[in-house]
């Protein structure tokens, strides 16, 4: 444990995890005197995304695991976001905790340490996985002829073990930017941002937040693209087959606008740790909104991941009804020599189909 006078602590000493401090080591802020009326609803927004987290993610799991013709390929890489996202919304009671009791984390220097690691590899291995999610619609849909390729769950299991390893080596330097601070009853868990690795912020900027965006936006745009195409090739498709195309690029670009929506503000506040001007003391209203919505938006990202990726398709939506009314999946009176065109493709329409199969 470290006492606050031992360290020389940056004025960039900063992240959503702890306290503002000073160059000397001084705590300037550490949370304590923000409002009520904004501390309450922040609570209340985390309580509910803890609540919408643990049903959405559990519910996916259990319908995954309880019908076996729902582990397909892209249910695995589902499978993994689920149990992702609902072990990070374990965190969020701890989080309400501080937004109260900034000035006492209750878990030692252990459990700062425990805290930090297992959250950023979390959030970060959750970010890969939706990157690598988006990867395969878009090879389905455009690379017909790797269908085969595709529907083999070996090479999914191996990508995903890919992302964790990934998530896990870039975690393990945050173990020494890990602090505890202690000064009489107070004490801080923290994450120092220290100039000699800021150039590892930046990395981690590049490979958990710019390149996954680069991918949906890209991706998604190429795939709407091909539906699009779609209905250029088959004008005289039935009007619920247009539907349900304009529906898909809807839920495209829901995707991709959560991603970004949720995920920019913890880009920028990376930004400006990178970026020595923007200090505390002449941003300090920016910092505490940042904060903030970085706490905020993180979770909400978890509570919305189900619904994204999970309740926006039929197949999963039904699943969902037959689990909670406690009766057989439909999806065992399946025809076995249909499955694998059910497994591969990610179109029904004309060959294309966008649901999570």
């Amino acid at each position: 444990m470290t006492e606050i006078g031992d360290v020389d602590y940056e004025n960039t000493s900063i992240s959503i995890y702890g306290p503002i401090v000073t160059e000397d080591g001084v705590v300037y802020d550490d949370g304590s005197n923000d409002s009520i009326t904004v501390k309450i609803p922040v609570c209340i927004i985390l309580a509910v995304c803890l609540i919408v987290s643990v049903v959405g993610n559990i519910c996916t799991c259990a319908v995954i695991v309880r019908d076996r013709t729902m582990r397909t390929p892209t249910n695995c890489y589902l499978f993994n976001l689920a149990i992702t996202d609902l072990t990070t919304a374990m965190f969020i009671p701890v989080e309400i905790y501080l937004i109260w009791v900034p000035d006492s984390y209750p878990f030692g220097e252990i459990g700062c340490i425990i805290h930090i690691l297992i959250w950023d590899c979390l959030s970060n291995c959750s970010l890969l996985t939706i990157a690598a999610f988006t990867v395969e619609r878009y090879l389905a849909v455009s690379r017909p002829f790797l269908r085969h390729r595709l529907s083999l769950k070996s090479r999914v299991y191996k990508i995903i073990a890919l992302n964790w390893i990934i998530s896990c080596c870039f975690g393990i330097p945050d173990y020494f930017l890990i602090g505890i601070i202690q000064k009489e009853e107070q004490t801080y868990c923290h994450l120092k941002t220290p100039d000699k690795l800021k150039i590892l912020i930046g990395m981690e900027m590049f490979v958990f937040f710019i390149m996954p965006t680069t991918i949906i936006f890209v991706l998604y745009v190429l795939i709407a693209i091909k539906i699009k195409s779609i209905d250029m090739l088959h004008k005289n498709s039935p009007v619920s087959g247009k539907q349900y195309r304009d529906k898909t690029i809807k839920m495209l670009a829901a995707v991709a606008a959560t991603f970004f929506f949720c995920w920019f503000p913890y880009f920028l506040l990376r930004l400006m740790i990178v970026a020595p001007k923007h200090k505390w003391i002449y941003y300090q209203s920016a910092w505490r909104i940042l904060r903030y919505l970085c706490l905020v938006n993180a979770y909400i990202y978890t509570a919305v991941n189900p619904i994204l990726y999970s309740l926006m398709s039929r197949k999963f939506s039904r699943a969902f009804k037959d689990l909670l009314k406690g009766r057989k999946s439909w999806t065992h009176s399946y025809i076995p020599s249909t499955r694998m065109t059910v497994q591969c493709s990610e179109f029904p329409l004309k060959g294309i189909n966008l649901q999570n199969t």
